[in-house]
């Protein structure tokens, strides 16, 4: 009767194992293919706001554990960096679309040749670290 258990066990290890796996990798295709469109849609309408001149937007996901979205926004010299973090909030939680909203959003906005001198949304209101519900409730498209 040991024997008899023991041959099953490797079938049964091999087979959680290939459930596993294809787990973890449709996770990691979904979390890849969603960040990226979320990234690419968000940073073209970060570049879209007055006083923008660059917006690079990143979706980071942690092997399906935990998701950050980074934003950075170079601001023109003569731009007030209130009005582009107000409109740049507001045109991101526009092109958020079906994001999760928990996810957190790391947003630094400076104005060109200035870096060390940026604002973050807590200069709006918010956390300094934003979830994306945040931000769409900030915008007026939360519920």
């Amino acid at each position: 009767m040991t024997e008899r258990l023991n041959e099953d066990k490797p079938v049964k290890i091999r087979k959680l194992s290939a459930v596993v796996l294809a787990g973890l990798v449709a996770t990691v295709l979904v979390a890849c293919g969603g960040g990226s469109a979320v990234a690419s849609k968000t940073e073209s309408s970060l570049n879209e706001v007055p006083g923008v001149v660059s917006a690079k937007t990143e979706f980071r996901n942690s092997a399906g554990m935990s998701s950050r979205i980074n934003v950075r926004i170079i601001a023109s010299p003569d731009a007030d960096l209130y009005t582009v973090l107000d409109d740049s909030l507001r045109a991101f939680a526009d092109a958020s679309g079906d994001t999760k909203g928990s996810i957190s959003v790391s947003y630094y906005v400076h104005t060109e040749g200035a870096e060390e001198t940026g604002i973050r949304p807590d200069a709006a209101g918010l956390k300094t670290t934003p979830s994306v519900d945040d931000i769409r409730n900030y915008a007026g498209y939360g519920g």
